[in-house]
């Protein structure tokens, strides 16, 4: 409930029912300047002129109610800010927590790199016969492969030259039956034609 719904509830209990009066005290009761029993003689003397009813108790109550009023919101006021401080102290640790992790980080990340950097001639040079063993592990696997290689190709080719020879010599044989086989085959007309001859003689002489 605001102060002009405080005054308006007090105006009532002495029958007094007007906006602009509630309006009128209420810009009197907030008036920081003035102090707390000239607003008293203020307001007693403008509600003498509207009723006869007392009204020194009423005033009082606006006065304790308005005071209450401002301590609340004092305090509102302070709840407020130290909200905002502890929110703002909040963040910054939050913000210092946050820096003091990168700053680890960045530490460590340093102290590797040293590390790295500080590698003794010896570590660096057995490092340097691991990578030449890969080499030349790598190297001797590929100069395998391409002998292999190598030596396929020499056994498909020597395989073909086999074929190609025996294919010929089965064509020299094939042409050497042959010729032997007309030879048989003449020398039996031959030997058939002077048979004939010789039987032919025979029975000349018989007759």
């Amino acid at each position: 409930m605001d102060l002009v719904d405080q005054v308006t509830k007090q105006l009532q209990t002495i029958k007094l029912e007007d906006e602009d009066i509630a309006e009128y005290i209420v810009g009197i009761v907030q008036d920081d300047t003035i102090e707390d029993e000239e607003k008293r003689e203020v307001i007693g003397g403008f509600l003498a002129e509207t009723t006869d009813e007392p009204t020194d108790t009423l005033i009082g109550t606006l006065l304790m109610k308005w005071k209450t009023m401002q301590q609340d919101q004092e305090k509102l006021a302070l709840d407020r800010k130290a909200q905002q401080v502890e929110e703002a102290q909040a963040l910054e640790k939050e913000r210092l927590r946050k820096s003091e992790k990168e700053r680890e980080r960045l530490a460590e990340l340093a102290a590797e790199t040293a590390a790295a950097k500080q590698l003794s001639k010896e570590q660096r040079l057995q490092r340097d016969r691991l990578r030449q063993q890969y080499d030349d592990v790598d190297t001797g696997t590929r100069d395998h492969e391409l002998t292999v290689n190598q030596n396929a190709a020499l056994i498909q080719e020597k395989e073909k030259a086999r074929r190609d020879d025996l294919k010929k010599q089965s064509e020299k044989d094939k042409e050497r039956n042959k010729m032997l086989l007309d030879k048989q085959k003449q020398q039996k007309l031959d030997k058939d034609a002077e048979n004939k001859k010789k039987s032919a003689k025979k029975e000349r002489k018989r007759g």
